[in-house]
């Protein structure tokens, strides 16, 4: 592995996401929470003078969990001002002429190249014994496939700017994109994403002049722009979901009466609403398909940063409906 010389022609991104540093306050902690919950392995660790790291990893996702040990480090600066969160989202790439660039609020985008099929490793970060080998199964109890999206919430008046970033230093496109409002509160989103697909980027900024929701909380509760959440895809979300509850993951509750006419919005569905109200799992239909999806309880201090899990059964789009729903179902149980 290395990070590689480049010219200033923009960086192709070669297989996805390489992985997502996550700066913290305990790497060994924070490693062994996804382990626990998660169902992840741990995959690389290094101690430095400057930094302990504890890299996990389930089949395609893997997480840099990366604790600071002196003052001026930038993980140790980044929880000072955010609390634990997304500091890099590094990206795979054949060649580039650049090691990183600066994309939204403190997250950066690392540049890491890799031979196909070598054990996964950093600069001071070494790979250790795992579980799964080419020769044996998967091991039971890991629905997690791959990183679906990531969300950024960002100030207001940054999305185009952001946008244009994207554009024109990786060459990555828009490929949705809408107007959210939520009785007064409004959000705007637009979803950038690399030429193979592989990498998605969910971008909302509050609107201006709407009343001030929940994009408005994270911003000010995180001190600025940054990852809200990670959204992993799943091949089965009611399985996943019942799975990862037990293993001490906490979703959010969904109202029953999100539910009563689900039926008649989705018609025919790949999960019985029965079902889907049992485990609290939203559902959704575009264009292309369903998806079921639910989000997690944010156990950050500053209820900033959490997860999601979705599958999509050919949909493209990202449950926007689900949050006006969410929004009218909420509002019929409090005026109940």
């Amino acid at each position: 592995m290395s990070f590689t010389p480049q010219t200033r022609n923009q960086p192709a991104v070669d297989a996805g996401i390489d992985h997502i540093t996550l700066s913290v306050g305990d790497a060994h902690a924070r490693a062994a929470e996804f382990v626990d919950r998660y169902g992840f392995e741990v995959i690389a660790a290094g101690e430095t003078p400057e930094f302990t790291a504890v890299a996990v990893g389930q089949r395609d996702v893997v997480l840099l969990l990366l604790e600071g040990r002196t003052d001026d480090h930038p993980a140790t600066l980044f929880t000072a001002r955010h609390g634990d969160g997304v500091s890099d989202i590094a990206l795979r790439v054949a060649e580039s002429d650049r090691p990183a660039l600066e994309a939204f609020g403190d997250v950066t985008h690392t540049f890491v190249s890799r031979t196909a099929g070598e054990p996964w490793s950093l600069p001071g970060i070494e790979p250790v014994p795992t579980e799964a080998t080419a020769e044996t199964a998967e091991p039971a109890g890991r629905h997690l496939l791959r990183v679906d999206h990531i969300a950024v919430c960002l100030e207001t008046g940054e999305l185009d700017g952001t946008v244009e970033f994207y554009r024109r230093e990786l060459g990555w496109q828009v490929v949705f994109e809408e107007d959210i409002h939520v009785g007064a509160q409004a959000m705007q989103s637009k979803v950038v994403q690399s030429p193979n697909t592989l990498v998605t980027l969910t971008l909302l900024q509050p609107m201006s002049g709407a009343v001030p929701g929940q994009i408005d909380d994270f911003l000010k509760k995180h001190g600025g722009g940054g990852v809200q959440h990670l959204a992993f895809a799943v091949p089965g979300i009611v399985e996943a979901v019942a799975d990862l509850g037990s293993r001490g993951v906490r979703f959010l509750a969904t109202p029953d009466s999100y539910y009563e006419d689900l039926e008649e919005r989705l018609g025919s569905s790949g999960y019985a609403v029965e079902e889907l109200r049992r485990h609290n799992v939203l559902a959704d239909r575009d264009h292309d398909g369903e998806l079921f999806q639910i989000f997690t309880r944010s156990e950050h201090p500053r209820r900033t940063h959490f997860m999601e899990i979705i599958e999509r059964r050919g949909a493209t789009t990202f449950g926007s409906n689900n949050i006006r729903k969410l929004y009218e179902a909420v509002e019929r149980q409090d005026q109940a």
